[in-house]
């Protein structure tokens, strides 16, 4: 049998999430009749029929469909998962540790009686309408987080030796659209690389990429031997995750309550990723973790990744330039070395 490709997979995925082939079509960014022959070349590689075919409506998974789901979002995980343990490499040993600002740990021993209301991963902010001019003279500082930095150590090098006039500074605070909207209407920053679920609301960014949530236990949880997990199956348990003051935790809590998940309590909340990881050994709860922080984190020993099937939204890396550098050459010529 000859393989399916990711494309056709990742074309499965969308439908069942987006409910249609013409909003899967949309997401994407190809034409529907392109997303319809992929779907027609992977039942043709599998030999079943993956929809229950009706005019108009919701498209509707066969039970085979529902099968094949849940194998290929494992497929795609684990290609995400390989794509970023693979840029570690890149950058080299000792980068990419996630940098946490606040260093809080607190642990609770009784969950919470009743989930919080959906939280807002990105409050909103006044609009910019005019933001204070940067000064051209001054180094380049980029808003991100360290994570994201991974994948430009190199290519930021490069510039440096191209363009030794315009220093480049790091901003490790400004990694969310709340703080980077209020960097870029202070002059702060010149451009940044930041966290987001979606569209920013309050300035235009352009979409990068996603960083896929990977959901992790002890080895000898009651879950870890399972082929799927729901998200039935997580509801009674509770996660071990950033403590309340990090940035990063209205992005968790958005996340999680996004995809019905929001009832899970905060068992073990702390920036100290050590003790997390000793939590989830010891059978605590889940650690979920997205981006290089899953690949780094989630290959230590003692450690199982959960074949969870539900969605979760990913977390997407968005990029903003500050308007008065939106023709800067230099700026322009810093964004296609960190393409």
């Amino acid at each position: 049998m000859e393989r399916p490709t990711l494309r056709q997979l990742e074309a499965l995925d969308m439908i069942a999430r987006e409910g249609s082939f013409r909003a899967a079509a949309r997401a994407i960014g190809i034409s529907q009749v392109a997303v319809s022959d992929h779907i027609k070349q992977l039942e043709t590689r599998l030999g079943v029929s993956l929809f229950d075919r009706s005019r108009g409506g919701k498209a509707s998974l066969s039970e085979a469909g529902q099968a094949a789901l849940g194998r290929a979002r494992l497929v795609i995980a684990d290609c995400d998962a390989l794509v970023a343990t693979m840029s570690e490499f890149a950058v080299g040993p000792g980068v990419g540790a996630v940098a946490a600002p606040v260093r809080q740990t607190t642990i609770k021993s009784e969950p919470k009686a009743k989930a919080a209301p959906k939280p807002k991963a990105d409050p909103p902010v006044e609009t910019i309408k005019e933001a204070a001019p940067v000064d051209q003279d001054r180094p380049i500082t980029i808003g991100t987080h360290a994570s994201i930095l991974t994948r430009f150590q190199d290519k930021l090098a490069a510039f440096e030796d191209a363009f030794p006039n315009r220093p480049v500074s790091v901003d490790f605070n400004c990694f969310v659209a709340d703080r980077v909207a209020v960097a870029l209407s202070e002059g702060a920053i010149a451009m940044a690389y930041f966290y987001a679920m979606g569209e920013t609301r309050v300035f235009p960014s352009d979409y990068l990429w996603s960083e896929r949530w990977a959901l992790y236990v002890a080895n000898d949880h009651r879950l870890a031997a399972r082929e799927f997990v729901a998200r039935d199956d997580l509801l009674s348990l509770g996660l071990l995750s950033f403590a309340p003051a990090n940035r990063l935790r209205p992005l968790v809590e958005a996340c999680f309550a996004e995809a019905g998940l929001g009832a899970m309590p905060f068992l073990v909340e702390s920036d100290d990723y050590g003790l997390l990881v000793e939590r989830a050994r010891e059978g605590e709860g889940v650690l979920p973790l997205f981006g290089s922080a899953a690949a780094r984190i989630g290959a230590t020993s003692g450690l199982k990744r959960l074949p969870y099937v539900d969605p979760i939204p990913a977390i997407e890396v968005r990029r903003v330039v500050h308007p008065s550098l939106a023709e800067d050459d230099e700026i322009q010529a810093l964004i296609a070395t960190l393409q």
